[in-house]
């Protein structure tokens, strides 16, 4: 160890000087019965000793890495100075070689899978491409044939779907009838044509109807005007062709109506024979014949097969606008189908890839390197439970377990286990002398530099161990020989404070009558039992606050042969009643219950506020007073049956359970079971204290 330095030296002194004053020897003047003792006006260091074991300040903690349970099938021996790099462990890992074999080959599939699937994308979308061009081909294939129907805009030439309904306008409205009969070159007529035959001429006028309907078909969206302005397409070419085939039906039929009506007056001159009149007669019906059956087709181009070919190929072009959205969307659902298939099927081999490199990851920990230079401390298995038993070959070991510890002794410190009754006492920066079994007689100095906020996770009152928290205390001084090492037992004792120049007296000399303190005291008479108020103390003395004076001789055991003493207890302040207590009670029953209330409040559940009222911070210190509530349990134990302690610890159990989990109304309903079972139990303690009955006093710290 490095020479100490002035200043703590001059603290070793001091600590040494007071911890000799409470080191068990008694004070005051020297008897000839040890059973006896002589108050004395002294000092009282305040003290909180507790075991300990040294750690390094710095270690480097190598753990498995490898996943469940492994056996180590070889370690460094404990004890042996490694350099950085050098082997410490090697575990069992063949069923994670094994399994890693396996795994290459699911990760060999699953790349062959992607592939597939990228090249079955690649495909599938080409054929939708060509699925996608065919449909917009055949729209626009459709659009042309309707606009090849109905006409397209015009570029300015002739031609025009106005044009057509003007041929035809003039067409259904011909100029006024000629007269019935003509004159002849001589001055002759020719005698009208018979009614029977001239009835079934055709009148054009009949069929003007149609130049509204042809307005119908060439109208799109409405827009006559926009219609007739446009090119003229199959529709005005069908219908001029049809309407020229009329114009010659009946310019040929006003020739035959000529000739007729010659020969009729030749015939009646006998210029002819009877058989060339018939034969004239014969050619004009015919003819007549012919033009009604051109006016009728034109009817019938008009209103049927024109219409047909413009619902029909409207009906092609919205079926194929239908179509190409169809595509669309069945495009895009199958893309989006080949597109999750593929992304399926690469989180699939980057996971097996994943498994394949964590096995490799593993395989490679199963040989565990030294991080840092240090000598092997072997891990203790399940030491936080309280084992104690070290790692070694043939030992299986789970993940992130412990295997050995890389100490640094250059520094030191000292963890300790601080009872719950005393740590409040404890505090960051306070002094402390450090001793250690392997080198009797020597004292080390140091400091407490963390005490822990909570009780540890492994320590608590359902056990049969008291609560205890971690309290660290770091050396003052190096261990640069490295004579200190990790894990060796050692003793702490911090200094809390020191009561100047009071009454200590031994705790032996102090008993109790359940809530008074008292000491037996030597009068001329013999001893006389006394009470006695109790201020704080140490393991091994307390302060008498009133009672006793200097000068006065205690007895450190009871006198035989005397009655234990007993006291006027203090009277306890009555609890109000809940709705539940309403009505009249026994004395006994008052009492008791005076008795459980003031218990219930000490315990922290006599308040009537109810958890579900209380704001964070209530419910908070609420969580901290039943930390203290095992301690006031105890006083219980003489006038209960086990069973009932057992089930009131349980209902306190589940009170700190159902805060943790936020659910008020079952904390509040274990509050209300514990509040009436402490206001049913009889008030006061057996009597007892001191050598006699055990326990400490009821006074200070």
């Amino acid at each position: 160890m490095t020479p100490m330095n002035t200043t703590a030296r001059l603290r070793l002194l001091t600590l040494a000087a007071l911890f000799a004053a409470c080191g068990g020897e008694t004070t005051g003047a020297p008897t000839q019965d040890p059973d006896l003792f002589t108050v004395k006006k002294d000092d009282l260091p305040i003290t909180v000793r507790e075991n300990a074991e040294l750690q390094a300040l710095r270690e480097t903690i190598v753990r498995s890495e490898v996943e469940g349970q492994t056996t180590i099938i070889f370690i460094v021996p404990e004890g042996t100075q490694v350099k950085q790099g050098e082997k410490l462990v090697e575990l069992d890992v063949s069923e994670l070689v094994e399994k890693r074999a396996n795994q290459g080959i699911s990760v060999g599939k699953a790349e062959a899978a992607l592939v597939q699937a990228r090249k079955e994308l690649e495909i599938l979308q080409k054929q939708l491409t060509t699925n996608l061009n065919t449909a917009a081909s055949n729209l626009r294939i459709a659009e042309l044939d309707l606009e090849k129907l109905l006409g397209r805009k015009s570029d300015g030439g002739e031609g025009t779907n106005g044009d057509m309904i003007a041929r035809l306008l003039s067409l259904v409205n011909p100029p006024a009838a000629e007269p019935a009969a003509v004159a002849t070159g001589k001055g002759a007529e020719i005698p009208p044509i018979p009614a029977h035959i001239a009835a079934t001429q055709v009148d054009p006028r009949s069929y003007a109807g149609l130049v509204e309907r042809v307005y119908e078909l060439l109208a799109i969206e409405g827009d006559r005007d926009a219609a007739a302005a446009r090119d003229m397409g199959e529709i005005g070419n069908k219908i001029l062709a049809q309407a020229d085939a009329i114009r010659v039906a009946m310019s040929e039929l006003k020739v035959k109506e000529d000739t007729y009506g010659y020969s009729r007056r030749l015939a009646e001159r006998q210029f002819i024979t009877r058989t060339q009149l018939d034969s004239d007669q014969l050619s004009f019906q015919s003819q007549m014949s012919k033009v009604s059956l051109a006016w009728n087709d034109l009817d019938l181009l008009i209103n049927y097969t024109l219409a047909k070919d413009r619902i029909k190929l409207t009906q092609d072009r919205d079926n194929a606008a239908l179509e190409l959205e169809r595509v669309k969307g069945a495009n895009g659902a199958a893309e989006i189908k080949s597109t999750s298939d593929l992304e399926s099927k690469r989180l699939e081999f980057e996971l097996a890839k994943e498994r394949l490199d964590a096995l490799d990851r593993q395989i490679k920990s199963a040989v565990v390197y030294a991080p840092t230079p240090g000598t092997v401390v072997y891990a203790r298995i399940d030491r936080n439970r309280g084992g104690g038993e070290a790692v070694r070959e043939g030992v299986q070991v789970r993940q992130r377990q412990e295997l050995i510890i890389l100490p640094d002794t250059t520094t030191m410190r000292c963890l300790i286990k601080v009872q719950e009754a005393q740590v409040d006492k404890v505090m960051r920066g306070q002094v402390a002398v450090v001793t250690v079994e392997a080198f009797q007689g020597e004292q080390f100095t140091g400091r407490v530099t963390n005490v822990a906020p909570v009780a540890d996770s492994n320590s608590g009152w359902m056990t049969s161990d008291r609560k205890v928290y971690t309290t660290i205390v770091d050396l003052d001084s190096d261990n640069p020989d490295g004579r200190l090492r990790s894990r060796m037992a050692a003793n702490v004792t911090i200094m809390v404070d020191v009561v100047k120049d009071t009454l200590p007296v031994p705790l032996q000399a102090v008993y109790r009558d359940r809530s008074v303190n008292y000491v037996w005291k030597m009068v001329p008479t013999g001893p006389v039992a006394m009470p006695v108020k109790c201020g704080r103390q140490n393991s091994e003395r307390v302060e008498i606050l009133e009672g006793v004076a200097a000068g006065d001789v205690l007895r450190l055991k009871a006198p035989t042969g005397v009655p234990t003493p007993k006291f006027e207890q203090p009277v306890a302040p009555q609890a109000a009643p809940t709705k539940a207590d309403d009505g009249p009670r026994t004395d006994g029953q008052a009492a008791a219950a005076a008795g459980g209330g003031q218990r219930a409040n000490r315990m922290g559940m006599g308040t009537r506020k109810k958890f579900a009222e209380m704001t964070p911070e209530e419910l908070q210190q609420a969580k901290e007073r039943l930390d203290g509530m095992p301690a006031m349990i105890d006083g219980f134990r003489d006038r209960m049956e086990e069973a009932k302690v057992k089930e009131l610890e349980d209902a306190i159990a589940a009170v700190r359970r159902a805060l943790d989990d936020n659910d008020l109304a079952a904390a509040q309903t274990q509050q209300d079971k514990i509040s009436a079972a402490i206001r049913n139990m009889m008030g006061g303690r057996s009597s007892g204290g001191g050598a006699g009955g055990g326990g400490r006093p009821n006074g200070g710290n």
